[in-house]
């Protein structure tokens, strides 16, 4: 494992065991678990001090019962960090994977350089979105 492709190709395996794992992890918590009749407040370890205020929110406005599931959850610093880790996962996995494709298509050297620039400032954008809609997300703001 000498040249900088090969580290990158273990990364990309890496991660994507990884994603699978953690990918399973976020739907059964997030799209299955977590639902107006199954809170699961504290089987899941929810952080919120006033989870109290929270179900008696979410069961007075049950269109933004979601919400408030999810503002339970995210008050606990564990699942923001779980998060964190799953958006920096999949974007270095989908944006790598984009570079590989220019990188094996694009014969013109300086158009598959500008391409992967791109690729690069894209992704990171949009990592730092990412990152900073988990951890500005206050839970007290409803």
């Amino acid at each position: 494992m000498n040249s900088g492709g090969s580290k990158g190709w273990l990364l990309q395996r890496i991660s994507g065991a990884l994603l699978f794992l953690m990918l399973g992890t976020h739907f059964y918590l997030y799209h299955y678990f977590m639902g107006p009749a199954d809170w699961g407040f504290q089987s899941i370890g929810y952080g919120a001090t006033d989870l109290e205020a929270l179900k008696a929110l979410a069961l007075a406005d049950p269109s933004r019962s979601t919400y408030y599931a999810l503002a339970g959850l995210f008050a606990n610093p564990v699942w923001k960090a779980f998060d964190i880790i799953l958006i920096t996962l999949g974007t270095y996995h989908g944006f790598y994977g984009i570079h590989s494709i220019i990188d094996d298509w694009m014969t013109h050297n300086t158009r598959r350089n500008l391409s992967n620039w791109l690729v690069y400032i894209i992704g990171f954008v949009l990592w730092v979105i990412g990152i900073v809609s988990v951890i500005s997300f206050n839970p007290q703001l409803v």
